[in-house]
Protein backbone atom coordinates (compact mmCIF):
# COMPACT_ATOMS: atom_id res chain seq x y z
CA UNK A 1 0.00 0.00 0.00
CA UNK A 2 1.25 3.69 -0.99
CA UNK A 3 2.11 5.76 2.39
CA UNK A 4 0.58 8.78 2.79
CA UNK A 5 2.11 11.91 1.57
CA UNK A 6 1.65 15.05 2.62
CA UNK A 7 3.86 18.35 0.99
CA UNK A 8 3.34 22.00 0.73
CA UNK A 9 5.10 25.87 0.56
CA UNK A 10 3.34 28.01 3.36
CA UNK A 11 3.49 31.03 4.67
CA UNK A 12 2.12 30.19 7.73
CA UNK A 13 4.33 29.21 10.44
CA UNK A 14 5.72 25.45 10.71
CA UNK A 15 4.83 23.05 13.67
CA UNK A 16 5.75 19.43 14.26
CA UNK A 17 2.49 18.31 15.99
CA UNK A 18 0.71 18.00 12.54
CA UNK A 19 3.71 16.49 10.83
CA UNK A 20 3.78 13.93 13.74
CA UNK A 21 0.17 13.02 13.81
CA UNK A 22 0.45 12.58 10.00
CA UNK A 23 3.08 10.02 10.04
CA UNK A 24 1.84 8.46 12.83
CA UNK A 25 0.45 4.93 12.12
CA UNK A 26 -0.09 2.04 14.52
CA UNK A 27 1.97 -0.52 11.87
CA UNK A 28 4.55 2.00 12.52
CA UNK A 29 7.09 1.49 15.52
CA UNK A 30 9.42 5.19 14.60
CA UNK A 31 8.17 8.66 13.55
CA UNK A 32 11.10 10.75 13.09
CA UNK A 33 10.57 14.48 12.81
CA UNK A 34 12.89 17.05 11.29
CA UNK A 35 12.98 20.69 11.82
CA UNK A 36 15.16 23.19 9.74
CA UNK A 37 15.67 26.61 11.84
CA UNK A 38 17.18 29.71 11.13
CA UNK A 39 20.10 30.24 13.00
CA UNK A 40 21.98 33.20 14.47
CA UNK A 41 25.19 32.75 12.32
CA UNK A 42 26.79 31.26 9.02
CA UNK A 43 29.75 30.62 7.93
CA UNK A 44 31.61 33.38 10.61
CA UNK A 45 28.95 36.12 10.03
CA UNK A 46 26.10 36.92 12.27
CA UNK A 47 22.73 36.36 10.64
CA UNK A 48 19.22 38.41 11.80
CA UNK A 49 17.09 36.13 9.48
CA UNK A 50 16.73 34.35 5.98
CA UNK A 51 14.05 35.00 3.31
CA UNK A 52 12.98 32.10 1.35
CA UNK A 53 11.77 32.21 -2.20
CA UNK A 54 10.89 30.09 -4.30
CA UNK A 55 9.08 29.14 -7.87
CA UNK A 56 5.95 27.55 -6.25
CA UNK A 57 4.35 25.73 -9.37
CA UNK A 58 7.75 23.73 -9.80
CA UNK A 59 9.00 23.35 -5.92
CA UNK A 60 5.32 22.24 -5.74
CA UNK A 61 5.81 19.76 -8.01
CA UNK A 62 9.01 18.77 -7.03
CA UNK A 63 7.96 17.93 -3.47
CA UNK A 64 5.81 15.55 -4.82
CA UNK A 65 7.94 14.15 -6.50
CA UNK A 66 10.27 13.84 -3.43
CA UNK A 67 7.86 12.41 -1.12
CA UNK A 68 7.06 9.31 -4.09
CA UNK A 69 10.78 8.82 -4.44
CA UNK A 70 11.25 8.55 -0.55
CA UNK A 71 8.00 6.16 -0.86
CA UNK A 72 9.94 4.29 -3.64
CA UNK A 73 13.10 3.93 -1.79
CA UNK A 74 11.99 2.89 1.46
CA UNK A 75 8.89 0.64 0.26
CA UNK A 76 7.67 -0.14 4.28
CA UNK A 77 7.26 3.58 4.92
CA UNK A 78 4.05 4.48 6.20
CA UNK A 79 3.82 8.35 5.99
CA UNK A 80 5.83 11.10 4.29
CA UNK A 81 5.31 14.95 5.18
CA UNK A 82 7.54 17.48 3.42
CA UNK A 83 6.72 21.13 4.39
CA UNK A 84 8.92 24.41 3.78
CA UNK A 85 8.03 27.75 4.99
CA UNK A 86 8.28 31.09 2.50
CA UNK A 87 8.95 34.61 2.86
CA UNK A 88 10.87 36.05 6.12
CA UNK A 89 12.52 34.23 9.24
CA UNK A 90 13.69 35.53 12.36
CA UNK A 91 16.21 33.50 14.28
CA UNK A 92 14.73 30.69 15.92
CA UNK A 93 11.88 30.06 13.10
CA UNK A 94 10.98 26.70 11.26
CA UNK A 95 11.87 26.72 7.75
CA UNK A 96 11.35 23.10 6.97
CA UNK A 97 9.68 20.27 8.56
CA UNK A 98 10.35 16.62 7.37
CA UNK A 99 8.73 13.38 8.83
CA UNK A 100 8.56 9.70 8.13
CA UNK A 101 6.63 7.03 9.69
CA UNK A 102 8.27 3.33 9.23
CA UNK A 103 7.75 -0.06 11.34
CA UNK A 104 11.73 0.67 11.98
CA UNK A 105 14.00 3.29 13.33
CA UNK A 106 16.82 3.04 11.18
CA UNK A 107 14.40 3.36 7.95
CA UNK A 108 12.76 6.48 8.87
CA UNK A 109 15.90 8.21 9.89
CA UNK A 110 17.72 7.38 6.62
CA UNK A 111 14.70 8.38 4.21
CA UNK A 112 14.51 11.54 6.69
CA UNK A 113 17.68 12.16 5.87
CA UNK A 114 17.55 11.50 2.11
CA UNK A 115 14.43 13.90 1.71
CA UNK A 116 15.62 16.52 3.82
CA UNK A 117 19.27 16.34 1.99
CA UNK A 118 17.58 16.03 -1.47
CA UNK A 119 14.89 19.08 -0.83
CA UNK A 120 17.67 21.33 0.05
CA UNK A 121 19.83 20.15 -3.29
CA UNK A 122 17.06 19.57 -5.78
CA UNK A 123 13.80 21.58 -5.00
CA UNK A 124 13.44 25.32 -6.42
CA UNK A 125 13.48 26.82 -3.45
CA UNK A 126 15.95 29.36 -2.57
CA UNK A 127 17.39 31.39 0.55
CA UNK A 128 18.85 34.81 0.80
CA UNK A 129 20.69 35.43 4.32
CA UNK A 130 20.35 38.33 5.76
CA UNK A 131 23.62 39.78 7.97
CA UNK A 132 23.95 42.11 11.20
CA UNK A 133 25.65 44.36 10.15
CA UNK A 134 23.06 44.91 7.43
CA UNK A 135 24.60 42.97 4.60
CA UNK A 136 22.53 40.07 2.41
CA UNK A 137 23.64 37.02 0.90
CA UNK A 138 21.78 34.23 -1.51
CA UNK A 139 24.44 31.01 -0.58
CA UNK A 140 25.03 29.36 -3.62
CA UNK A 141 25.85 32.78 -5.72
CA UNK A 142 29.04 34.54 -5.90
CA UNK A 143 29.63 37.14 -3.78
Amino acid sequence: MAPRRHTGLTTDPLGVDAAHGFCADPAAGAVVVFTGVVRDHSEGRSVTGLSYEAYEERAGGQLDALATRVAERWPMTSAVWLEHRLGDLAVGEVAVVVAVSSPHRGDAFDAARWAMDTLKSETAIWKQEHWADGGTHWPGSPG
